[in-house]
């Protein structure tokens, strides 16, 4: 107990080394719809309509299809205590990243022990937790926020597969005291159906983090075919996390969606082609982490005869081979084998189901650890000294490139600054290089990156309306309206270029337009405070005062926060001689936001006027 104490001492400490200037890096991507701009995360009182509906896990309604509630719920815990300080968020993706390398420890050497002369089962699971723990591929989880979703699923991945191994071990040990396994389960406080029900507690809360948990129930049946006796595992033990969590989830999944998979951006059978690639990538980079980047440079395949693609199937039929080899070997060897067929069977989801970004760094995240094995299998065959300094020469190496990546993730300058060198032909990267430089107020450069990023896909809905923004900045209403409209050809469901297509055409006089596009965006999302607010605006400025005044008050059911609506109802009341209800409305306003100097001029001006 006190050599597992020390041990997770030594990865906190070398964690927070490695990690320590990536502390006050910024949020990034889609940090800023699932965190900073979602409204639903900073009243803590929400927590239980996450578990009720996806709806609410981001800003905009098309990144809702996922079905996570104990990660948003993780996010407005973040908020609560911290509110939108990237620092506290980061420091809890820490947590989860260190905490998972220790079960990495953990569960290798629980399956090693014995098996292995000497103190080398400890020094093999040692070398591969502290790997894992300084990879520079894993960098991904602890620098972008939104990751949280693969290490923490994994840190509760992790924990439910190390409790079924010591249940495993606890009921083998039942055995010899005559005991049987069937027995144990039925006995809460008999350690192995304690194991038992913490694992399927933690798969539970897997579950509820990131779909990818899914697989946990083939990883179990595969320990147990690996490293159990036919004779010593009950198949009826795989039941609950079954019928009580799978079945369940996808049948909640069916109802909400109308199916399992919520949506998908692109084909199936394109998608299966290239995924083969795609694994190898992953492979790769866990072997070479050389090219590290927010967006890779993936080419889609449509035809089983390219040439890519079957290179990249025989590539993983050697690996599926070396597998069956290396479990013929001795149990070291076997684990090598499982952690193989753990690889794929980690990354099934992924490579079954057509997801937007065909390869993300964090969702190898889980897959990789049979690499940090055998890394940490090959300097244990060493002896000696040499052993010890192959390893400390390898961390250091890992984390001085974890380090160099850490810097990459600074800011959105640097993180797509860094992906334009490293893939080019990307569109999605130069788009996000526009919004860097929106952010650092140089708007020539990001209207240059949104018309790349139409040079290289005309159908990019977003760099027409980016560019759009960019436009309406610069006061110029004329392209900043064509743009909008451009946006809108190409996909009629955006409702942010409807919101923002309001605002100019009220700038330019034009309010029926925009009462007209402002009802448009609320049909298409009307989950925003904000729209109804501008609606209620325009109205108000048309006359039409008993509309306003609905429309107010159903942004303030929204969001009862909102200053900027009550400061609007307040001059509704104003214009239509209804001082009282004004005053009460500029004074919510300014309880909400004491500096809100609009309200305040507005109530001084309101209580003047009636003292004459």
């Amino acid at each position: 107990m006190v050599a597992h104490l020390k041990i997770f001492l030594l990865v906190v400490v070398a964690s927070a080394v490695v990690y320590a200037n990536s502390l006050h890096n910024s949020f990034h991507f889609d940090d800023q719809h699932y965190i900073v701009e979602n409204l639903y995360i900073k009243d803590i009182s929400n927590i239980p309509l996450f578990f009720k509906s996806p709806r609410y896990s981001s800003f905009e309604e098309v990144f809702t299809s996922h079905y996570r509630p104990l990660l948003v719920t993780s996010y407005a815990v973040n908020y609560a205590i911290g509110g939108l300080n990237p620092p506290g968020f980061r420091i809890v993706n820490f947590g989860f990243h260190a905490g998972s390398a220790f079960l990495v420890y953990l569960i290798l050497l629980t399956i090693l022990r014995g098996s292995v002369k000497g103190e080398q089962d400890v020094f093999i699971a040692l070398a591969a937790g502290l790997i894992f723990l300084l990879h520079p591929f894993n960098s991904e989880v602890v620098n972008y926020i939104t990751a949280r979703s693969s290490v923490m699923c994994s840190f509760f991945y992790l924990f439910s597969f190390y409790c079924w191994i010591r249940f495993r071990e606890a009921a083998i040990n039942s055995e010899k005291s005559a005991t049987k396994v069937s027995d144990t389960l039925a006995n809460f406080y008999h350690p192995p159906a304690i194991y038992y029900i913490v694992s399927l507690f933690f798969f539970i809360l897997a579950m509820l983090t990131k779909e990818i948990a899914i697989t946990l129930p083939a990883v179990l049946f595969l320990y147990d075919l690996y490293f159990l006796r036919r004779t010593s595992f009950n198949y009826k033990e795989y039941f609950p996390y079954v019928f009580l969590v799978i079945i369940p989830y996808l049948s909640y999944r069916i109802m909400v969606y109308g199916r399992v998979i919520g949506g998908s951006l692109q084909d199936f059978y394109p998608n299966l082609l290239t995924q083969p690639a795609v694994l190898l990538k992953y492979i790769q980079l866990l072997v070479f982490p050389r090219g590290l980047t927010i967006e890779h440079d993936i080419t889609m395949s449509y035809t089983i005869y390219d040439i890519g693609v079957v290179l990249s199937v025989i590539s993983l039929f050697v690996f599926l081979a070396a597998a069956y080899f290396l479990f013929k070997r001795g149990k070291e060897w076997r684990l090598l084998s499982f952690f193989i067929l753990w690889f794929f069977i980690t990354l099934l989801p992924t490579t079954l189901i057509p997801l937007n970004a065909k390869l993300q760094e964090n969702r190898g995240y889980l897959a990789g650890i049979g690499f940090m094995l055998f890394t940490g299998v090959i300097a244990g065959k060493l002896r000696g000294r040499i052993q010890v300094i192959l390893l400390v020469v390898v961390l250091f190496l890992y984390s001085i490139l974890t380090i160099q990546q850490n810097s990459i993730w600074k800011d959105d300058y640097t993180l797509w600054k860094d992906a334009v060198k490293k893939n080019p032909a990307s569109a999605r990267v130069h788009d996000n290089m526009g919004l860097a430089y929106i952010a650092r107020g140089e708007y020539d450069l990001a209207v240059s990156e949104f018309k790349e990023t139409l040079r290289l896909n005309q159908s990019y809905y977003l760099a027409h309306y980016n560019a759009a923004v960019v436009y309406q900045l610069q006061n110029n209403l004329d392209k900043a309206r064509e743009s909008y409209k451009e946006c809108l050809k190409i996909n009629p469901g955006y409702f942010r270029a409807y919101y923002n297509l309001g605002i100019v055409y009220k700038k330019s006089g034009e309010i029926d337009k925009a009462i007209r596009v402002y009802e448009k965006a609320i049909s298409l999302d009307p989950r925003h405070a904000f729209v109804y607010n501008n609606l209620g605006v325009a109205l108000t400025e048309k006359g039409e005062f008993d509309k306003a005044e609905a429309v107010f008050k159903k942004a303030i059911v929204i969001d009862p926060r909102y200053f900027k609506v009550y400061y609007n109802l307040g001059n509704l009341y104003y214009r239509a001689g209804n001082f009282n209800l004004a005053k009460e409305n500029y004074q919510t306003a300014i309880s909400i936001k004491p500096d809100y100097k609009e309200a305040r001029n507005m109530l001084s001006k309101l209580i003047s006027g009636r003292d004459r």
